[in-house]
C-alpha cells in the first residue's frame, strides 16, 4: 500500500512537469514563426505594438510593464492588510470570529474575477472620476486597486502559515518568560517572518500578473506607456482581446502565442525564486 501511494505521487507529479512542459512547447512552437521574423529581445524592449495599422509592429514592453506595474502596486496595497489580518486571526481572534473572518477570507478567493471588474467599473472609477478630475477612471491604480482585493486570501494564507510556525517554535519560551504579546510580536515575529513576506510577495505577484478579467474591465487596455492614472494594458488583456480578431497563422497570431510564451516563462521564473526562498525560510525556522 505505502509503494502504491509512493509510485502515486511520483506518477502524478510526473503528469503535472509533464503538462507544463506540453504547455511551454505548444506556445514555443506557435510564437517560433514571429520569433524567426524578430528578434526576441526586440520584441520584449520595443514599445510599439501595432495589430491593425498597415504597418504592423509587435513589440510588448509597454504591455509587460503594465502588467508588472498593475502587479506590484497590488502587492503594496494589499500586504499591509493582509499580515494585520493575519496576525489578527493568530494572536488576537478566537472561536466564532475567528471562524468567520477565515471564512470571509476564503470566500474571496472563490469571487468571480468578473464580479470584481463589475466592482471595479461601477465604484472604483466613478470614484476615480470624481476625486481626480478623470474623463475615465479606467487606469493603472483602479487595476491595482481591484487585485489587491483578489490577492488578499494569497498573502493571508501565506502570512498565517508563517507566523503559526514562529508562534509555536517560540510562543512557549516567550510565556515562561513573561514576554507579552505585543513585544513578542514586534521582536520576535515581525523578524522571523521577514523571508516569509518576500516568498508571499512573489507568490501574490505571480497570481496577479495573470488576472485577465477583472483588469481588463478596469485599465483601458491602451498599449502605451503605463502610468498611475493612466490607461494601460497587460498581456493576458492583450491576447483575450485580440486572439479572436487574428488570423491563424498570421504575424499577429505568433505575437500573441509569443507574448504568452513570455508570460509563462516569467511567471515559472518567479515561482522557482519563491520554491527556493521558500525552503530557505523552512530551513531557517526549522534551526
Amino acid at each position: 500500500m505505502k509503494k502504491f501511494f509512493k509510485y502515486s505521487i511520483y506518477l502524478f507529479t510526473g503528469l503535472s512537469i509533464l503538462i507544463l512542459l506540453i504547455l511551454l512547447i505548444y506556445l514555443f512552437s506557435e510564437a517560433f514563426p514571429f520569433f524567426k521574423e524578430q528578434k526576441i529581445l526586440n520584441f520584449i524592449l520595443g514599445k510599439s505594438w501595432r495589430a491593425s495599422e498597415p504597418k504592423q509592429s509587435f513589440q510588448i514592453f509597454n504591455i509587460l510593464y503594465a502588467g508588472f506595474y498593475i502587479s506590484i502596486l497590488a502587492c503594496i496595497i494589499s500586504f499591509p492588510i493582509s499580515y494585520g489580518v493575519s496576525m489578527y486571526i493568530c494572536f488576537y481572534s478566537k472561536g466564532v470570529t475567528k471562524k468567520i473572518i477565515i471564512w470571509t477570507v476564503n470566500i474571496l478567493s472563490g469571487i468571480p474575477s468578473v464580479i470584481y471588474g463589475f466592482f471595479g467599473l461601477t465604484i472604483i472609477l466613478k470614484v476615480l472620476e470624481k476625486n481626480f478630475s478623470m474623463s475615465t477612471g479606467e487606469s493603472v491604480i483602479a487595476g491595482g486597486l481591484i487585485l489587491s482585493i483578489m490577492i488578499i486570501p494569497f498573502f493571508v494564507g501565506n502570512c498565517m502559515e508563517s507566523i503559526k510556525t514562529v508562534k509555536k517554535k517560540f510562543q512557549k519560551d516567550s510565556d515562561s518568560l513573561g514576554v507579552t504579546k505585543e513585544y513578542f510580536i514586534r521582536k520576535i515575529v515581525f523578524k522571523e517572518t521577514r523571508l516569509s513576506i518576500i516568498t508571499s510577495f512573489l507568490l501574490a505577484f505571480a497570481r496577479a500578473t495573470g488576472e485577465t478579467m477583472a483588469v481588463m474591465m478596469v485599465i483601458g487596455n491602451s498599449p502605451q506607456t503605463p502610468k498611475l492614472l493612466s490607461k494601460a494594458e497587460t498581456i493576458p488583456a492583450l491576447i483575450a482581446l485580440e486572439i479572436g480578431m487574428s488570423e491563424v497563422g498570421s504575424k499577429h497570431y505568433s505575437a500573441l502565442f509569443a507574448s504568452a510564451f513570455v508570460l509563462l516563462f516569467t511567471v515559472i521564473i518567479i515561482n522557482i525564486i519563491f520554491f527556493i526562498l521558500n525552503g530557505m525560510r523552512k530551513t531557517y525556522v526549522e534551526k
